[in-house]
């Protein structure tokens, strides 16, 4: 039990610090991916914001955490580079995979775990090592494979079989994106950038809701966000199926933008709003928005700030709270002769 709650405590922690990676690498990246996220730590941690999350909030929270502490593990804020997700399908269950590039040693972090789940006894799941050559791979519940060194990468999928295809693209024996076309339409994206995703033939998956019907004019897009110039900006393009489909996502765009700019009466986003700028470059519909830094740390601090006043609170008011005293039974001799008739 300890095992798995110190586990699911760096599942959380690993999840928070891998929030931003290296530079994209097409060349690890499968040529059927259909969809991919990249984050860029090393970019992020230069950034404004990420000083200030990493500094303020992330950094703090992990070295909060003493069951963190106590297990001494070698991956750490400071030394994951890299981290990309990718799947060649929509579906919710679909096929995907994880990899992270870190300096850690992952594979001893991994042992640490897997001893304790031997610890807890034979009939308790956890992480254990399902196979050694020709690669290490380790299985958590069954329900989640992780091979510590492919190529100097961590892959981490829900079978075996998706570890098996990706660790195919790193070894350079499948095609990748690097000699494919797909996401190659886009035009460059911003210096700056800390994180992109994109998807490809999201339009044939269907079950639009009525708001964002338009989308079945595009073919793909791309979201890239990152700081430059002291603002923070995000970078949103959309790849249309032809021109009459991009003139229909540029005019629903610029509706939805000027909806938000009169309908709204908080002023920042009104602003906000107002300096957005949505463009055409070919079949590509593209939207500009940006924001100084400054401002996104004063709402992230603010909003940090509320929840952990609020957290505070309910625990005081829980700790004011009267415990209720649990009624002592009567002894059989002490009951009155009334209750006993009754009994």
């Amino acid at each position: 039990m300890l095992a798995k709650h110190v586990l699911s405590s760096v599942s959380v922690l690993v999840a928070a610090i891998s929030a931003f990676a290296g530079p994209l690498d097409k060349s690890k990246i499968s040529a059927d991916a259909k969809w991919l996220l990249h984050l860029d730590v090393e970019a992020f941690r230069r950034s404004a914001l990420g000083d200030h999350v990493i500094g303020h909030f992330l950094q703090p929270m992990i070295d909060g955490n003493e069951q963190v502490k106590k297990l001494n593990l070698s991956i750490s804020v400071q030394n994951i580079s890299s981290l990309t997700a990718y799947g060649s399908a929509f579906e919710k269950n679909g096929q995907g995979v994880l990899m992270l590039t870190t300096t850690a040693d992952v594979k001893k972090d991994l042992d640490t775990f897997a001893g304790m789940s031997s610890l807890a006894g034979a009939d308790k799941k956890g992480l254990t090592t399902v196979q050694q050559k020709p690669y290490l791979l380790y299985s958590l519940n069954n329900g989640v494979f992780i091979a510590p060194d492919v190529a100097n990468t961590v892959l981490i999928a829900k079978s075996a079989d998706q570890i098996e295809n990706a660790r195919e693209v790193l070894m350079g024996n499948a095609k990748t994106l690097a000699k494919s076309e797909v996401f190659g339409g886009y035009p460059d994206a911003p210096n700056g950038v800390f994180f992109v995703g994109m998807a490809n033939g999201f339009n044939q998956a269907g079950n639009f809701p009525p708001q964002a019907q338009v989308l079945k004019e595009a073919r793909g897009g791309r979201l890239s966000l990152g700081e430059a110039d002291k603002n923070l900006f995000v970078n949103l393009v959309f790849e249309a199926k032809d021109e009459e489909g991009s003139t229909k996502i540029q005019q629903v765009l610029q509706g939805l933008v000027a909806l938000v700019s009169l309908s709204q009466p908080d002023k920042e986003i009104t602003d906000l709003a107002n300096s957005t700028k949505v463009s055409l470059n070919g079949r590509n519909v593209i939207v500009d928005v940006h924001c100084p830094t400054a401002k996104v740390v004063e709402r992230f601090e603010a909003a940090t700030s509320k929840k952990h006043v609020a957290q505070n609170t309910d625990d005081s008011e829980n700790q004011k709270k009267p415990k209720k005293k649990k009624k002592k039974s009567k002894p059989a001799d002490e009951v009155p002769p009334a209750e006993k008739e009754s009994n």
